[in-house]
C-alpha cells in the first residue's frame, strides 16, 4: 500500500498530482489552505483513502505533527512526500518589497518543506520504502531579475534536500530528490504574467508573457504523470 503526502493541491501541478495519485489507488494526505469541490467530494466518498489537512503552511507551527503523520502512514509499505506548494511572489526590486511578502515566501517555499520533511522522516514506518520529492525550479540555478525571493528559496530548498540525500545515501530504503518540472500551464504562470503588467521590476517579463502563445507551457497532468512514474511508482 502506498501513502502519499502532497502540499498545495488546489490547483496547477498539485491538483494534477492529487488526481494522478488517487487515480492509481494511492492513499492521499493533502496539506493546504484550499481544496476543490471535487477533492472534498472524493474525501467524503473515500474517507479511508483521502485526508484533507486544512492549514496555512506559512505557519510551521500548524503543519501536521508527528502523531498525525504517523497515524496516516502506519501500515504503508511505500510512503512518499511531495513538496509542491510554492509562491513566486513577491516579484519586484529588492528595496521595494514588503516584509510580509518576503517572510511569506521564505515560510512557504523553504521553512515548510524543511519542517515537514523532518516530521515525515520521523513518522515514516521503519520498514517502509521512503521517497521525498522537492518540486524545484530552473530559478534555483539561474538568476531571474525581479525574482530574488523565488530564486533564493528554491536554491536553498535544493541545498537542504541535497544535504538530506547525503545523510541517507547509505540507506537503500530512502531516496530524496529535487525535481525541475519546467514551465507549466498553471496559476503561477498567470501570477507571473499579472506581475509583468503591474509595472514591478521584472526585466525579462516578455519571455513569460509570450510563453502561452509560443506553446512553451506543459500540461500539468502530463508533468504529474512523469514525476510519479519516475520517482514515486
Amino acid at each position: 500500500m502506498r501513502a502519499v503526502v502532497i502540499t498545495g493541491v488546489s490547483r496547477g501541478l498539485g491538483a494534477a498530482l492529487f488526481d494522478v495519485s488517487t487515480g492509481r489507488g494511492d492513499r492521499i494526505f493533502a496539506v493546504g489552505r484550499h481544496f476543490t469541490a471535487e477533492q472534498q467530494q472524493l474525501r467524503d466518498e473515500r474517507p479511508e483513502d483521502v485526508t484533507l489537512f486544512s492549514t496555512d503552511i506559512a505557519d510551521a507551527h500548524w503543519l501536521p505533527d508527528n502523531d498525525t503523520l504517523r497515524g496516516f502512514l502506519r501500515g504503508s509499505e511505500d510512503v512518499v512526500l511531495i513538496h509542491n506548494a510554492a509562491v513566486v511572489e513577491p516579484i519586484g526590486a529588492v528595496g521595494k518589497l514588503t516584509t510580509e511578502a518576503i517572510t511569506n515566501a521564505i515560510a512557504v517555499n523553504l521553512t515548510a518543506p524543511i519542517v515537514l520533511t523532518n516530521t515525515f522522516l520521523r513518522a515514516a514506518p521503519h520498514d517502509a520504502r521512503v521517497r521525498v520529492l522537492f518540486v524545484s525550479s530552473g530559478a534555483a540555478h539561474r538568476i531571474i531579475d525581479g525574482w530574488a525571493l523565488y530564486c533564493t528559496t528554491k536554491a536553498g530548498g535544493e541545498t537542504f534536500f541535497d544535504a538530506v540525500a547525503s545523510q541517507v545515501r547509505d540507506d537503500d530504503r530512502i531516496s530524496v530528490v529535487n525535481i525541475d518540472p519546467g514551465q507549466m500551464d498553471t496559476g503561477m504562470q498567470e501570477n507571473i504574467r499579472r506581475a509583468a503588467s503591474s509595472g514591478a521590476y521584472f526585466p525579462g517579463q516578455q519571455h513569460w508573457v509570450d510563453a502561452p502563445a509560443e506553446g512553451r507551457l506543459a500540461d500539468p497532468i502530463a508533468v504529474a504523470e512523469r514525476i510519479l512514474k519516475e520517482h514515486a511508482s
